[in-house]
């Protein structure tokens, strides 16, 4: 029988809400093992920074939104500068989060990443028929760019909704975008909690998919320190 063993990085590191720099830190050291290690624990567990000054309304927030997409609370959490206080994106390390910063939100669940790479397949099929077209060039761009580069993401197990638009015929989709939109006001109504400005959902098809992705996220980050 032999001991439980931990990246070398990790012997000493004991502070359960790290900023975003001493994470990268400890990923930089410890490398691909220490990252899954973070992914697995720090970044998908525990109380958000941004939620620190009353930890009930995170869990509230979380049941309302695990009610508006049939999945449990459980499943539903928080990335980037919300959960640790600041970034460990490279191009953003060390920024602080603030009162107006983004909520990036995820959720791991097989069925709603089914149902929105439905959507964005419906979406990218109507979109290269000309079936609907964009009100601007400029979206336009952002669309042959989200057609292009989407399924990559799918591929490795997850997608961002908010590259699929609002309209009524990518239903899952509409009603989760709609749900970011009130998740922002009804922030803003309660007292001791985040405004932000933008509040978007990951969805991931398993949580091997989240692990392998936010460390594969923190190791990129950390080879830029």
């Amino acid at each position: 029988m032999t001991p439980f063993r931990i990246p070398s990085s990790m012997e000493t590191f004991t502070d359960t809400c790290p900023s975003g720099t001493e994470l990268l830190k400890v990923a930089h050291e410890g490398g691909p093992g220490a990252c899954a290690a973070l992914a697995r624990t720090w970044v998908s567990e525990d109380i958000p920074a941004a939620f620190e000054q009353c930890p009930a309304v995170y869990d509230s927030m979380r049941v309302w939104l695990a009610d508006e997409l049939s999945v449990h609370p459980k499943q539903i959490g928080l990335t980037g500068s919300a959960r640790f206080g600041s970034s460990f994106v490279a191009r953003k390390a060390g920024r602080p989060f603030g009162p107006c910063s983004d909520l990036d939100l995820f959720v791991v669940s097989k069925s709603l990443f089914r149902a929105y790479s439905a959507n964005f397949v419906a979406w990218r099929d109507d979109f290269r028929s000309g079936k609907i077209e964009p009100r601007s060039s400029k979206e336009r761009g952002h669309w042959e760019d989200n057609a292009r580069l989407v399924p990559r993401n799918m591929s490795r197990g997850f997608i961002d909704v908010r590259f699929i638009p609002s309209y009524p015929q990518y239903k899952m989709a509409q009603r989760t975008l709609d749900a970011m939109f009130r998740l922002k006001r009804k922030l803003k109504m309660t007292p001791c909690s985040p405004a932000p400005q933008k509040a978007s959902v990951r969805c991931y098809e398993s949580w091997s998919d989240l692990v392998k992705q936010v460390a594969l996220s923190l190791e990129h980050s950390s080879l830029r320190l």
